[in-house]
């Protein structure tokens, strides 16, 4: 048997009927919103990692049909992988066509939903942080993108940035997102927001202090998470 027929097996083994109905309940929203025609196996994030774990030397054709399945949690495995060789890759050589690989996902729409981003850009992001000819124009490329996932991927790539203490590019791509409509954006940049304040604060005060107004509230209440409750009050009354 094959490395990716027994990955597809070990996935079904722990699936549950009742975790694909409760998958489907977050991650789908109507015929005209984000995951529609989304298919689910019911196998849990954690379950889905150590199986990704035990697969992490999946050959590049076994895992691009992979991250083309249409169930979600074969994606989500086949992008837990990507990380692997990303993390495990020596070189800037070697880390630059999987950056560029998961564009090509992104761009094709295999990168359909919140989760496959947010497991995904935390780790490639870190290209931004390398000199392989990517930096802040590509990024707000995403941004001004239509298209959802692209916009959440430009907020979210910022992440290592931030752990880096580089801070620059995260307000660059929030002040773009700040007036989007769609929740999962307004959740992203907050996320963002939060983080970068945890390690500068006093910039996420001057930040929120110039852009409150343009602000959706959920933005609002995610990025002054950590902040005492009178503060959070004060921020929330303006």
């Amino acid at each position: 048997m094959s490395q990716l027929k027994q990955l597809r097996k070990d996935l079904r083994a722990v699936a549950t009927k009742e975790w694909a109905i409760g998958s489907a309940k977050t991650k789908v929203f109507g015929e005209d919103s984000y995951g529609a025609g989304d298919l689910f196996l019911g196998v849990t994030v954690p379950d889905t990692r150590a199986i990704a774990k035990t697969y992490q030397y999946l050959s590049d054709e076994e895992l691009d049909e992979l991250v083309h399945s249409k169930y979600h949690e074969e994606r989500l495995c086949a992008l837990v992988i990507l990380n692997a060789n990303y993390k495990n890759a020596s070189s800037n050589e070697d880390r630059l066509p999987i950056y560029e690989y998961f564009l090509s996902l992104l761009a094709d729409g295999s990168i359909n939903n919140w989760d496959l981003i947010d497991v995904v850009c935390p780790t490639v992001g870190d290209i931004f942080l390398r000199n392989c000819g990517y930096g802040l124009k590509d990024l707000k490329a995403l941004a001004s993108s239509k298209d959802l996932w692209h916009k959440r991927a430009s907020i979210v790539l910022t992440f290592p940035l931030i752990r880096a203490g580089r801070f620059d590019e995260t307000e660059a791509i929030s002040l773009m997102l700040l007036k989007d409509k769609h929740h999962l954006i307004h959740k992203a940049v907050g996320w963002m927001l939060r983080e970068m304040g945890k390690r500068d604060q006093a910039r996420l005060t001057r930040f929120i202090n110039k852009n409150v107004h343009s602000m959706a509230r959920t933005t609002l209440r995610y990025a002054i998470e950590k902040y005492t409750p009178e503060e959070r009050k004060a921020f929330l009354a303006l």
